[in-house]
């Protein structure tokens, strides 16, 4: 399996400091934002990484180099040239991905646990990850029909439930068959939630709850929150 670590994105919602640098270099407490994804990529198994990048290409593959665990890592870099959404960032790694599966990870994502055991156990289909959050209603939100998943939907306005879509995603050789069938959203973008829905109708999409840590630091006010909970993980330093 290899990793597709996306760190293309505008970094809107953390302007106007990324209007001069990528948002995956700024720091949650002591470390880059991007060292996180790559360190879950490792600890889940992941040892080869394409590296989807946007205009800021050269301060990612500074950090990159100079991450800590570097040498047990086979890194590829390839640019995003349209920013239009995150199965569109995925589709730009299929020539590097040859016939195998991919783990997906956002690069303002933090989770505290790896996923080694999914990585371990996948063979066909996609695998996305359910947590429970306080605003449902800013994510992709799973409905059910008598326990059957039928769908997910983006950004509904009455959410059934606080269990939101959340990744890594994991995706098998067809993503890319996949991708290719989806319209733009009304934003202009291939949406995520659109391309776990093309395998929800074929019956292959399995949603796994998780109850550990996870944060999307693409807020300031969920950049503070989630290096103040880094730094109570971190052992104290002498």
């Amino acid at each position: 399996m290899i990793g597709v670590l996306l760190a293309a994105g505008a970094g809107t919602r953390l302007s106007p400091i990324t209007k001069v640098c990528n948002k995956l270099v700024l720091p949650i407490y002591d470390k880059p934002m991007i060292y996180y994804p790559l360190q879950t990529l490792l600890d889940s198994g992941i040892s080869e990484v394409v590296v989807v990048v946007g205009e800021f290409k050269e301060q990612i593959k500074v950090l990159i180099e100079q991450f800590p665990h570097r040498s047990q890592l086979k890194v590829k870099y390839v640019i995003q040239k349209k920013l239009n959404g995150m199965a569109g960032a995925i589709k730009c790694v299929r020539p590097f991905t040859r016939q195998e599966s991919i783990f997906v990870i956002a690069g303002d994502n933090v989770f505290v646990n790896n996923f080694k055991k999914e990585v371990g156990e996948f063979e066909k289909g996609a695998v996305s990850f359910l947590r429970k959050v306080y605003d449902p209603h800013c994510f992709g939100v799973p409905y059910y029909h008598e326990k059957r998943l039928i769908k997910i939907v983006e950004k509904p306005k009455k959410p059934p439930t606080n269990w939101i879509v959340s990744g890594p995603h994991l995706f098998d050789k067809n993503v890319y068959y996949h991708i290719e069938k989806l319209i733009p959203s009304a934003r202009g973008e291939l949406e995520i939630t659109d391309l776990n829905s093309r395998y929800i109708d074929k019956g292959l999409l399995r949603l796994k709850k998780r109850t550990d840590y996870w944060a999307d630091t693409g807020t300031f006010e969920s950049l503070l929150k989630t290096s103040v909970m880094i730094q109570k993980l971190v052992p104290k330093r002498s």
